[in-house]
């Protein structure tokens, strides 16, 4: 009787959670919301956030959305999202170029060489691109290519790379509606997250005696997207119970006010292999949908 019980209180989450990712109506204008999902640390699940995020919007929500590979060097997204059965597409950071010479007009009929549709989420990536090129990507390439997305597509999410002051993160950020900080439930990884929040929000601290340079984000002009930060924990790298990180936690909750998630170790996830949302537990499910309330949370909200 328990385990039905507890079902049905998940599908009751479920249904909550849904509902609050669906209900805020946002404003029909071009480009009405960019979230950059980062992480300075490398292996914390922000391309398995960045595509939980994207595939729950694009589901309950009517607009388009799309998500994009923000990684300057060379990323997962496709494979996580794409069967490898299905042919390339062209690279983002061609798109980005042709955006920056005014090339491609802000239509699907013209972005679809370079776009994969999964259950309605845009995917475009730099599978097939040449990694100098990716890695050359430029500040004025990068934030042409989203604002040519953003004029095309109502919710644009960009996977974010290790790098949070190179070009291409500046260029996110100073272009980001929304953050979402991708960290592990492991001490270093939240506190490079600390880290960056903190160096975000103009007051960088530091737990190692020889710092990251973070003055090109330093200097307080990302504070506001600090105060609507989200927060998504992924596993860590082992069973590390949460309360014995609950410092470095709590600190994020206090400084990050769209909220801390916790995601629960799922092996479907675990094994970086194509997401199928039907594998996952229902914990899992759960947890993510909390991520894009969250972000739900933050549009701007058209009149009623």
């Amino acid at each position: 009787m328990s385990r039905r019980k507890d079902k049905a209180a998940q599908q009751t989450e479920i249904e909550r959670l849904t509902a609050a990712i669906a209900t805020p109506l946002l404003a029909r204008v071009p480009g009405s919301h960019h979230i950059v999902v980062a992480c300075p640390k490398g292996g914390t699940g922000k391309t398995t956030t960045a595509a939980m995020l994207g595939l729950n919007l694009a589901d309950v929500r009517g607009e388009i959305v799309s998500v994009v590979d923000a990684n300057p060097h060379m990323s997962t997204l496709r494979r996580r999202l794409v069967s490898p059965a299905v042919p390339p597409t062209r690279p983002f950071v061609e798109l980005c170029a042709r955006a920056l010479d005014e090339d491609v007009l802000p239509e699907w009929s013209a972005l679809a060489p370079y776009t994969d549709v999964v259950a309605r989420l845009r995917i475009l990536s730099n599978q097939t691109a040449d990694p100098a090129e990716v890695e050359s990507l430029t500040f004025a390439e990068f934030e042409a290519g989203i604002a040519l997305l953003r004029r095309a597509a109502q919710i644009v999410i960009s996977d974010m790379g290790t790098s949070s002051t190179g070009p291409v993160a500046v260029a996110a950020m100073e272009t980001a509606n929304t953050i979402v900080f991708a960290t592990e439930l492991a001490q270093d990884s939240l506190e490079l997250a600390i880290e960056m929040v903190s160096a975000l929000a103009g007051q960088p601290l530091s737990y190692r005696p020889d710092p990251d340079d973070w003055s090109a984000v330093s200097n307080g002009r990302f504070a506001p997207l600090v105060q609507g930060a989200i927060v998504a924990i992924a596993p860590g790298r082992g069973d590390r119970d949460p309360a014995d990180l609950t410092a470095l936690i709590d600190w994020l909750r206090a400084v990050c006010g769209g909220g801390v998630f916790i995601i629960n170790k799922d092996d479907h996830l675990a094994l970086g292999d194509l997401i199928v949302p039907s594998a996952l537990q229902s914990e899992t499910t759960i947890a993510h949908l909390g991520v894009a309330a969250a972000v739900a949370a933050r549009f701007p909200l058209a009149p009623a």
